[in-house]
C-alpha cells in the first residue's frame, strides 16, 4: 500500500511541474544562461560517469561475494567432509548440539506388533485401529527376500557397512553441493539417513538451513544405528516410504503391492520387487495407470527396472539366471493390476480423534506425521475419544437420509456435501462429527474438520457483534439504519439484504432477528477490520489471513480460505460458555500397554468476553429463534433456551445453521463441493437448518429443560425500537402500533437520555398525501412521526420500509384564507335582525298567537328560529306580529355556504310561531 501511495503522490508532483511549464510562452534565454548550461552539462556528464563507475564497482562486487561464498562453500565443505572422516570422534559431540531435539527411543523405531484400540467417553470400544486382516504394516520376514536387497541394491550398496552415513558417497554428495553454488539438495543419503527424513519434520534442502538439516540428520543417522539394529531399520524404512498411488498418497511396501500388482507384498516376484525399489525417489513419475503419455512412462518404468537388476545382479544379489528371467519379463511387460487399497472404516469423530493425536504427537517428539501414525496405528496403545456414540449415530443416522442428497448439475457423479459438529459447552469436548452426506468411504475428505467454506451472515456474531460489544461500540439496542448505504472502499450497492429490502431505523437485535447486512458491515467499520480479525484468530481460527480478510466482507463471512463447523462451533460454544473460548478437542489421553499415559490433550482456554456481554450476546441470538421475523424459529425446543444463527452465501452456494443450548453448541454447513447453487425445497427451506434442529432435538430429549443464567449486573429497560433511548411520550403513539419493547443492558451501558426520534405533529390529507397542516386546513389531525438526522442531506432513507412514518416536510397548500363577500355579510346581519320578534306581555289572561312567518329565499341558506313563550298572568296579550319578506340572492363561493349553514336566528315570540326557510 505504501508503494502504490507513494506512487500517487510522485504522479502529482509531476502532474504539478508539468502544469507549471506553458509551451505557448516565448523562453528568451541569455548568454549567460548557455554558459552555465554548459557547465550543469559538465555536472551531469561527470555524475554520468560516477554512475556508471558505481555500476561496474557494483558488479565486481557481486563477483567478489560470489566468489567468496564459492570460497566458504569449499572450506565448509571440507569441514563437512572432515568431520565424516572423524565421524567416530566427532559425532559424539555433536548428540547434545543437534540431536538433543531428537525424541526417538528404541521402541519408537521397532515395527509395534499390536492393534491401538479407541474408546468412546463412556469408555466403550468402537474401533480397532489396523483390526483388517491384511495389515498395512509387515515385518521385515514376511517380505521375499529379494525385496529388500533391491532397495539396498539402488538406493544405499553399502547399507550393510556404513554406520548410518555412507562417507565416500556424502563426500562426492557435498562436491557437487559445493560446485552448484548450494543451490542443490546435497543428495547422497543412506536408508538409514533417509529413515530419519521420514521420522522428523525437517525438510529443508537448500542454503544454510539445508547444511544445518543434512548434519543434524547425520547426527541422528548415528543415533539410530546405536540404538537399534541394520534389519530394524531397514523394517521400519520400507513401512513408511512413499509408493505414490496417485491421489492415494499410499506408504508403505505393502500398500505398494497391492495398489500396482494386487496382491500381498510376500507373493511380489522379483522383477515386481525391483519396479517397487526403483520407484521411490519419485513413485507417482511411473504410475502405469496413468493415461496421459501412458507409452513414455511404460518405457520410463522399463529402463528403471531394468537399472535395479543390474544393480543387484552387480552386487550378487540374484544369480544370472534370475536376473534373465526378469529381464525377460519386463520387456514383455509387467503385470500391472491396479488394487483396492482399502482401509478399515471408523467414524468421522474417530477419523478426526486419530488425526489430531497423530499431530499432537509429531509436534510433541518432532516427528513426521507419517512415522506418528503408523506408531499410533500399530502401537498397542488405547485411545481415550470424547465421542458420544448415542450423538454420533444419531448424527450418522440423519446424514444418511435421502432428502439432503441432491445431484451436482455442473458436475458429473457429485452431490451435494454436508458436515457438522456437535460440543459440549461445559467441556469443550466434541462429542459428535459427521463429515459428508450418504455412505461413507475411507479415507474420505472430512467437511466437518477440514472444510473451507465461506460462513455467510452465520460469521456476524462472532467478527463483528461479539468484538463490538467488548469494545464498548454497540449494545443490544443500538440502533443503525438499514438503508442504500455507501461504505468507504466497496463498489456501489453493496450489500443488499438477502430479501432486497430495507427495514430502515432497526435495532442490533432486530438486524439479528432478520439477518439483514447493513448494520453489521456498519459497526464493522466502526470497530476496525483488524480488531475484528485479531478476535477471530485468537479464538481459533487458523485459516485467517491476518492481512487480505481485513475487508469490510469479513462481516457477511468473506474469508479467503473460509472456515469449517469445527471452528465455528467452537466460536459460538465461546458465547454458551460465558465468553471463555476453550480449544475443542476429539480425544482426553492416550495410554500405551502398560497403562502409562504417553500423550494428553491440553485444551488452551481464553477469555474472549465477559460474563455480561456473553449473556447479552446469547439474549440476542435467541431472537431468530423467538422473533416472530426469526429465521430460524424452526430451532425452538419447548422450555429450553435456544441460539441460533442462519448463514447463506452468495449465489446460495453455502448453507449454514450455527448455534446452542445450555448444554451443546453446534455447527453445520451444506453445500456442494465446487460452488453452485444450493435448490432445497424441503422444509424448512435451509437444509443445515434443517440437519441441525432434527439432531439437536432430538439429543436434548431427557434433559430438564434450562436456561442461561442471568449475571446480577443485567438491567432491563423500556426504550424505543426506533431511537435505542429511552421510551418518550409518543414512542407508544406511533402509527405502527407502540415501538416501545424491553432490552437488556450491562449495567451502566444503558441509554439515559429519551427518545428525540419520535415526534408528534398536525397533518392534513388531500387525495392521499400526507403534509403539516396550516392555519386553514379544516380537517386537520394530530399524528406521531419518527425523524432522522440529515436526512434532507441524504435521501437514501426514502428506500427503508419505514419511509412513510418520516415526518413530512412540505405544508399545506390547498387549504387557504377565506375571503366572505360583503353582499353575504349584510343579509346575514339583516336576517338575524328581521327574525327576532320582541313580544310585550301585559295583562294576560289568554295567549293568542298568529304566526309569523319569515320567508327567507336564500339559494343556500339555511336558518334555525328558536321560539319560547313564557306565560306567567292571566292577561289579556296583545301580540304584533311581523311578516319579514327575505330575498337574498348569494354567489357562490367557496367557503361562504359554510358560514351562513353556521348562522342562527334567534326569535322571541308567542307560543305558535313559525319561521319557514
Amino acid at each position: 500500500m505504501g508503494k502504490k501511495k507513494n506512487k500517487k503522490i510522485n504522479n502529482k508532483k509531476s502532474n504539478t511541474k508539468n502544469k507549471q511549464t506553458k509551451p505557448q510562452d516565448t523562453i528568451k534565454i541569455k548568454p549567460e544562461q548557455i554558459k552555465q548550461a554548459s557547465k550543469n552539462k559538465e555536472i551531469n556528464d561527470d555524475a554520468t560517469k560516477k554512475v556508471a563507475m558505481v555500476k561496474v564497482k557494483d558488479k565486481k562486487e557481486k563477483k567478489k561475494h560470489k566468489k567468496l561464498k564459492i570460497v566458504l562453500l569449499v572450506i565448509l565443505a571440507i569441514i563437512l567432509i572432515g568431520i565424516l572422516a572423524l565421524a567416530g570422534v566427532v559425532v559424539g559431540l555433536f548428540y547434545g548440539f543437534f540431536g538433543d531435539d531428537f525424541n526417538i527411543t528404541k521402541d519408537d523405531l521397532v515395527i509395534g506388533a499390536s492393534n491401538s484400540t479407541v474408546l468412546d467417553i463412556d469408555g466403550n470400544v468402537i474401533a480397532t485401529l489396523s483390526g483388517d486382516e491384511r495389515r498395512e504394516i509387515v515385518s521385515l520376514a514376511d517380505m521375499p527376500k529379494y525385496l529388500p536387497e533391491a532397495f539396498i541394491a539402488i538406493e544405499d550398496e553399502r547399507f550393510r557397512e556404513h554406520h548410518g552415513v555412507d562417507i565416500k558417497r556424502t563426500g562426492w554428495a557435498v562436491i557437487n553441493y559445493v560446485l552448484k553454488g548450494g543451490s542443490s539438495s546435497f543428495g547422497g543419503s543412506t536408508i538409514t539417513q533417509q529413515l530419519v527424513k521420514n521420522i522428523t519434520q525437517e525438510k529443508e534442502d537448500e542454503g544454510i538451513e539445508g547444511i544445518l538439516r543434512k548434519v543434524k540428520e547425520w547426527v541422528k543417522a548415528y543415533q539410530i544405528e546405536d540404538i537399534v539394529s541394520k534389519d530394524q531399520i531397514l523394517e521400519m524404512y520400507l513401512n513408511i516410504l512413499s509408493m505414490g498411488g496417485g491421489g492415494k498418497n499410499i506408504h508403505g511396501v505393502q500398500l505398494g503391492a497391492k495398489y500396482y500388482f494386487n496382491k500381498d507384498v510376500g507373493d511380489l516376484t522379483l522383477e515386481e520387487a525391483a519396479y517397487l525399489a526403483g520407484i521411490n525417489h519419485a513413485p507417482n513419475t511411473y504410475n502405469p495407470f496413468k493415461e496421459e503419455n501412458h507409452d513414455k512412462i511404460m518405457e520410463k518404468i522399463e529402463k528403471r527396472t531394468k537399472t535395479v537388476l543390474a544393480k543387484m545382479l552387480e552386487l550378487g544379489k540374484v544369480s544370472q539366471e534370475e536376473y534373465d528371467a526378469a529381464v525377460a519379463v519386463v520387456e514383455e511387460g509387467l503385470p500391472f493390476e491396479q488394487g483396492t487399497v482399502t482401509e478399515t472404516l471408523y467414524s468421522y469423530h474417530t477419523d478426526a480423534a486419530i488425526a489430531e493425536i497423530v499431530d499432537d504427537l509429531a509436534e510433541a517428539n518432532g516427528w513426521d506425521t507419517k512415522f506418528a501414525s503408523m506408531k499410533l496405528k500399530s502401537g498397542g496403545y488405547t485411545i481415550y475419544t470424547t465421542q458420544d456414540t448415542e450423538i454420533q449415530e444419531r448424527m450418522e443416522e440423519e446424514f444418511l437420509k435421502e432428502k439432503y442428497i441432491k445431484k451436482s448439475t455442473e458436475k458429473e457423479g457429485e452431490h451435494t456435501q454436508a458436515g457438522m459438529v456437535v460440543i459440549d459447552n461445559e467441556t469443550g469436548y466434541v462429542v459428535g462429527t459427521v463429515g459428508g452426506l450418504g455412505e461413507k468411504v475411507a479415507g474420505g475428505y472430512n467437511w466437518a474438520t477440514q472444510g473451507q467454506k465461506a460462513t455467510g451472515s452465520a460469521m456476524k456474531p462472532l467478527s463483528v457483534i461479539a468484538p463490538a460489544l467488548e469494545e464498548g461500540i454497540i449494545t443490544a439496542g443500538s440502533v443503525y439504519d438499514d438503508i442504500p448505504t455507501n461504505f468507504k472502499g466497496q463498489k456501489a450497492g453493496w450489500p443488499k439484504n438477502y430479501d432486497q429490502t430495507y427495514k430502515g431505523l432497526s435495532t442490533v437485535r432486530y438486524t439479528i432477528e432478520i439477518s439483514h447486512n447493513i448494520a453489521p458491515v456498519a459497526i464493522l467499520a466502526e470497530l476496525g477490520t483488524k480488531k475484528a480479525v485479531d478476535f477471530l484468530m485468537d479464538m481459533g481460527f487458523e485459516r485467517i489471513d491476518p492481512e487480505r480478510d481485513q475487508t469490510l466482507s469479513l462481516a457477511l463471512g468473506g474469508l479467503t480460505n473460509g472456515s469449517n463447523p469445527l471452528e465455528m462451533a467452537a466460536g459460538y460454544e465461546m458465547i454458551a460458555n460465558d465468553g471463555m473460548y476453550t480449544e475443542p478437542t476429539f480425544y482426553t489421553k492416550v495410554e500405551d500397554s502398560d497403562g502409562n499415559v504417553v500423550l494428553e490433550s491440553h485444551q488452551e482456554t481464553k477469555r474472549m468476553m465477559s460474563i455480561s456481554n456473553a449473556y447479552i450476546l446469547k439474549n440476542i441470538l435467541m431472537q431468530p429463534v423467538v422473533g416472530s421475523a426469526g429465521t430460524a424459529r424452526y430451532c425452538a425446543i419447548s422450555g429450553m433456551d435456544v441460539c441460533a444463527k442462519t448463514g447463506t452465501t452468495n449465489g446460495d452456494y453455502d448453507r449454514w445453521l450455527c448455534g446452542f443450548t445450555p448444554y451443546y453448541s453446534a455447527a453445520t454447513w451444506y453445500g456442494y463441493e465446487e460452488n453452485e447453487q444450493v435448490i432445497y425445497r424441503g422444509s424448512p427451506s435451509n437444509p443445515a437448518g434443517g440437519i441441525w434442529d432434527a439432531i439437536i432435538t432430538d439429543i436434548h430429549k431427557g434433559l430438564d429443560k434450562k436456561k442461561f443464567d442471568v449475571p446480577s449486573d443485567i438491567k432491563r429497560v423500556s426504550v424505543c425500537k426506533d431511537s435505542g433511548m429511552l421510551a418518550g411520550e409518543h414512542c407508544s403513539a406511533d402509527q405502527r402500533g407502540s415501538r416501545v419493547y424491553t432490552e437488556v443492558y450491562v449495567n451502566g451501558t444503558q441509554p439515559t437520555k429519551k427518545c428525540t426520534v419520535h415526534v408528534a405533529a398536525k397533518v392534513c390529507e388531500v387525495d392521499g398525501t400526507v403534509k403539516l397542516a396550516n392555519e386553514y386546513c379544516t380537517g386537520a389531525v394530530e399524528k406521531v412521526f419518527i425523524t432522522r438526522e440529515d436526512s434532507d442531506k441524504n435521501d437514501a432513507w426514502k428506500k427503508g420500509s419505514d419511509a412513510k412514518y418520516m415526518l413530512p416536510t412540505d405544508t399545506c397548500t390547498t387549504h387557504k384564507k377565506v375571503e366572505v363577500p360583503q353582499n353575504v355579510i349584510n343579509n346575514i346581519i339583516s336576517n338575524t335582525i328581521n327574525n327576532s320578534i320582541k313580544n310585550t306581555v301585559t295583562n294576560t289572561v289568554k295567549n293568542t298567537v298568529t304566526s309569523t312567518q319569515n320567508t327567507v329565499t336564500n339559494s343556500t341558506t339555511t336558518n334555525t328560529v328558536t321560539n319560547t313563550t313564557t306565560n306567567t298572568t292571566t292577561n289579556t296579550t296583545t301580540n304584533t306580529t311581523t311578516t319579514n319578506t327575505v330575498k337574498n340572492s348569494v354567489e357562490t363561493n367557496a367557503g361562504v355556504g359554510d358560514i351562513v349553514k353556521n348562522v342562527v336566528n334567534s326569535v322571541t315570540g308567542g307560543t305558535g310561531n313559525q319561521i319557514s326557510q
